[in-house]
């Protein structure tokens, strides 16, 4: 099922926050990007009516780390698994979201001159295009391989766990944890630090830390994944 060698896998998960605390600071901060938030406010309503109730703050809140425009990347980890099974994990964090992506970029051209392969879940719908998109937005380009608008489906260099999961029956539940529990293997959502908690971690705790680590946790349940779908028999 997996026909790439393990040790020509780079795993990888980002964490994003809202580019803001909240949409009040949005507005004082980024005003035309506040202005471009309520544009767009029908947008989030109809993926996100429970979140619609409570006007811009709570869907802000709730929301603007899923959407590459209104957000910033808090973490991004990497990791290799050497020949000898042992795991090299590399975390890129903090508050200064260029900083995480210059790093990233070095990585990723690296990897890309050496033929690895990215692989994450639903790495192909959200990491691979935010982390692209926020590189532009950051005046940094995109390594060549992070697949782009002229990539064609056979060069893309990347395996989506959550592709494998679907196995083609797109709009079928395919969570990351769902996927762990159905295979036995122990997932990331039972840390203090959960995807729906990242945005006040960040912004109200300053918990980098803890962020982190539950970045890094993906990665590895990500492995684990890997793993098991390479001995099935």
């Amino acid at each position: 099922m997996i026909n790439v060698p393990l040790n020509k896998i780079l795993f990888l998960d980002i964490e994003t926050v809202g580019c803001e605390a909240s949409f009040d600071n949005l507005k004082t901060n980024k005003p035309e990007l506040a202005y471009q938030f309520e544009n767009y406010f029908d947008w989030f309503e109809k993926r996100f009516p429970e979140d619609g109730a409570d006007g811009f703050d709570s869907m802000f809140h709730n929301r603007s780390a899923l959407v590459g425009e209104f957000l910033k990347i808090a973490c991004v980890s990497l990791a290799f698994v050497n020949d000898d099974g042992t795991i090299k994990m590399q975390s890129f964090s903090g508050t200064d979201e260029l900083d995480i992506l210059q790093k990233t970029q070095k990585v990723l051209q690296k990897v890309g001159s050496l033929n690895y392969f990215l692989c994450g879940h639903n790495v192909k719908g959200f990491d691979i295009p935010i982390l692209a998109k926020r590189m532009m937005i950051n005046g940094l380009m995109p390594p060549k391989i992070l697949p782009s608008y002229d990539t064609k489906p056979w060069e893309i260099k990347a395996i989506d766990t959550k592709d494998i999961w679907q196995y083609g029956q797109f709009g079928s539940i395919a969570s990351l944890e769902l996927m762990c529990v159905s295979l036995g293997i122990e997932s990331s959502k039972n840390m203090d630090v959960t995807g729906n908690k990242v945005h006040d971690a960040y912004w109200v705790d300053g918990n980098i830390e803890g962020i982190t680590k539950y970045c890094e946790r993906d990665v590895e349940v990500l492995i684990d994944v890997i793993k098991k779908l390479m001995i099935l028999k």
